[in-house]
């Protein structure tokens, strides 16, 4: 079978087949959280780590359709807002853990400094990336 390499052909942009509102964002949002396996109260603690005040009955309004009586629109800077939260908390329990594994794993009356005395670390997250930092 003869298949073009798609890597050499030039990318075309979808048509947009919807209007975008940026203060209805909520289809967006709910393929991200199918994507990504966030659920609400992931979401919930995550913003009250970033000292949001939201509860749950608001968390899961911007999931259910907008034809439900629960529904509210979450938009673009919610949205985003949200992302930055989820990540910045999946970041923290990484690091978390990776905290415990070390210190499980370290010898009697040799501390975690002097074994990582030499191992560059900047301690602001995982591979020294600051998730308040990602551009998208």
């Amino acid at each position: 079978m003869n298949e073009p390499d798609l890597s050499q052909l030039p990318y075309r942009r979808p048509p947009m087949t919807r209007g975008v509102d940026p203060q209805r964002m909520n289809w967006l949002w709910r393929l991200i959280c199918e994507l990504g396996a966030v659920d609400a109260p992931e979401v919930m603690e995550a913003l009250h780590a970033a000292q949001v005040p939201v509860d749950l009955r608001r968390v899961k309004s911007w999931t259910v359709s907008d034809r439900e009586a629960s529904f509210f629109p979450i938009t673009l800077a919610e949205l985003e807002r949200n992302l930055r939260s989820v990540l910045a908390l999946r970041l923290a329990a990484r690091e978390a853990q990776m905290q415990l594994q070390h210190a499980s794993a370290e010898p009697a009356g040799e501390p975690q400094a002097e074994l990582d005395a030499g191992a560059p670390h900047d301690g602001d997250g995982e591979g020294g990336v600051d998730p308040a930092q990602l551009e998208w």
